[in-house]
């Protein structure tokens, strides 16, 4: 045979089985990873929809331009915690909100956030062209990064409880999990969450190889490791505790001796979190803030609880789980982002797998999600992307064992051929990746986030009003990230408004009321005239009633006048000051 012909025979081999192949078929997995992330981030990105992202957002922008953790969103409840703390300004009578320290969100996910903001220090300001503010599209852009640094991690966590062929299935059906998408362009910590939880897990599994060999020091090693990142997830979502709670409950049941591991991973966790807990005590009188406030209010998508001044008188403990679990095993399905293998996880915990540290850590997972369940019944979860769903964390690994199981399944119908083994695992990963696809043929839905969002007219106020005064709004988180300004979160009354106002109870001046769609779009005797805004129903309603409210002007805005802005004077119709 000619040598030229070797040579080509070589080459297909090569492309076909040999190292080539391998190349091309990552080359080509890369590829697909970039092109749906830019699809993501640039064609069905429409800004941030969530408060609480918005609020991390602004937190993050105050401290990637020197201002510390602090917030220019300012709630009732927290006014009225400084209160009661005695925090109030220097002079005694009046809060100054201009540097009012934050003690409501976990720390860790603003922080990550200002490095990133940093880098566009220069265009914090949005511009009237804008539609989507820069700020939104870098902290989106964070959020996939850790989505798929998440991804990676578990791909080694998967390697250390089966083997490298089931974690490259298990890691491409997370990959194509539409929910794990939706959540990076949400801006919500929980990608970030995802990836410290791999973390935890990975250095759970070299702890408990360590003292399979009799390492003690290295085991002692890796569960001190594990608690300093399990502190670091309490400080990104503080729903992690409830996790880092089950956690330790399986520590204590598989490290030995149990009276020392667990005290040991406990004091790690600690040494993290600490420091925080003490900082919010010396802002606000309380080490926790406001972090359980949402467990005594009727919560709303919208962070209304934060409204009242005050807590509620107890907590109906055995009313709280009843409804709070039943209303997650209703909607358990879409926390998992509807993906197959994931649901399958609560059928494979039965199974007893052939790696004892494998069956073990099955229970390790299945404690650690129900106390997380126990967790998040104390909030208010709005649907699959929300601020307090935490259910997402465990989606890679529940993906794993479930796929772990399909695949044992399969194996003993004893179909024989491997062809038809491929196709059952290409089918699984296809069925997992059925609303990714979906969203991607349906196209995006409108450019914005619209209602109640729509970031340029919330940016132009920033324009209209100084930075020493105040807008009370329905929605203070947006006004606070896209205009840039002091918001105040609506009181419950016109009264308390007035009161406010009247006796200058903050330092910096009100100068306007901002209302959208949150308030204006509610049911209008159930909400509007009987509910929750009956307060502010002469002014939600139009045309507005102005009568004896200390704004006499002012103006609709878009979209279709649906939002609407109160003020001193007609400062739309008049040039903005040179700051």
């Amino acid at each position: 045979m000619a040598t030229g012909d070797v040579q080509v025979q070589q080459a297909v081999h090569s492309l076909e089985q040999g190292p080539m192949a391998t190349m091309i078929k990552g080359a080509m997995f890369v590829v697909l990873i970039i092109s749906l992330s830019l699809l993501y981030l640039f064609v069905h990105f429409k800004g941030l929809a969530t408060p609480s992202a918005m609020d991390q957002a602004q937190i993050a922008r105050n401290l990637a331009t020197g201002r510390g953790f602090t917030t220019d969103n300012i709630s009732p409840l927290a006014l009225s915690t400084l209160k009661a703390a005695d925090k109030v300004g220097v002079d005694g009578t009046s809060i100054d909100v201009s540097h009012l320290p934050d003690f409501y969100q976990s720390p860790l996910w603003p922080w990550t956030s200002s490095l990133w903001l940093r880098l566009i220090k220069g265009n914090l300001k949005m511009a009237p062209e804008e539609v989507i503010y820069a700020g939104d599209r870098m902290i989106a852009f964070l959020a996939l990064v850790f989505m798929l640094l998440g991804v990676g991690v578990w791909y080694f966590v998967f390697v250390k409880l089966f083997d490298q062929k089931l974690a490259l299935y298990a890691s491409a059906a997370v990959l194509v999990t539409d929910l794990l998408w939706q959540f990076s362009l949400s801006g919500l910590p929980q990608m970030m969450l995802l990836f410290l939880f791999g973390v935890a897990c990975l250095l759970t599994l070299l702890a408990e190889e360590a003292q399979e060999r009799g390492a003690f020091v290295q085991t002692v090693g890796f569960l001190v490791g594990s608690g300093l990142v399990f502190g670091l997830m309490i400080l990104t979502h503080g729903l992690a505790f409830w996790v880092f709670a089950g956690w330790i409950v399986y520590t204590a049941a598989v490290f030995r001796p149990r009276g020392l591991m667990w005290l040991v991973a406990l004091a790690a966790a600690l040494l993290i979190v600490g420091p925080w807990l003490v900082r919010n005590y010396q802002v606000s009188g309380s080490p926790l803030g406001l972090a359980f406030s949402g467990a005594f209010h009727d919560g709303s998508p919208y962070t209304g609880y934060l409204r009242t001044e005050g807590g509620g008188g107890g907590l109906d403990l055995k009313g709280i789980f009843r409804r709070g679990i039943t209303a997650q095993l209703s909607q358990l399905p879409s926390y998992f982002g509807l993906n197959i293998a994931a649901m399958a996880f609560f059928v494979a915990i039965m199974h007893r797998f052939r790696t004892p540290s494998t069956s073990a850590f099955r229970w390790g997972l299945a404690l650690m999600w129900f106390m997380a369940m126990l967790g998040m019944c104390f909030y208010r979860s709005d649907g699959p992307v929300s601020t307090n769903q935490i259910h997402v964390i465990f989606l890679p690994a529940f993906v794993c064992f479930g796929f772990a199981f399909l695949l044992v399944l399969w194996g003993r119908w004893e179909f024989g051929l491997g062809l038809l083994r491929i196709a059952f695992i290409v089918a699984l990963i296809f069925a997992s990746s059925l609303p990714l696809v979906m969203n991607l043929l349906a196209g995006p839905s409108g450019r914005v986030q619209w209602p109640p969002y729509v970031a340029p007219f919330i940016a132009i106020m920033g324009e209209w009003f100084e930075k020493e005064e105040v807008i009370a709004s329905d929605m203070p988180w947006a006004v606070a990230w896209y205009a840039n300004r002091t918001s105040l979160l609506l009181p419950e009354s016109v009264q308390d408004f007035n009161r406010m106002h009247d006796y200058q109870e903050l330092k910096q001046p009100i100068r306007g009321v901002y209302l959208t769609p949150i308030s204006g779009n509610q049911p209008l005797f159930n909400q509007i005239y009987k509910g929750r805004y009956k307060e502010w129903a002469a002014l939600i309603t139009r045309p507005p009633q102005v009568r004896g409210f200390p704004f006499a002007f002012y103006t609709a805005l878009p979209i279709e006048g649906e939002c609407i802005i109160f003020s001193d004077r007609e400062r739309w119709n008049q040039p903005r000051k040179t700051e």
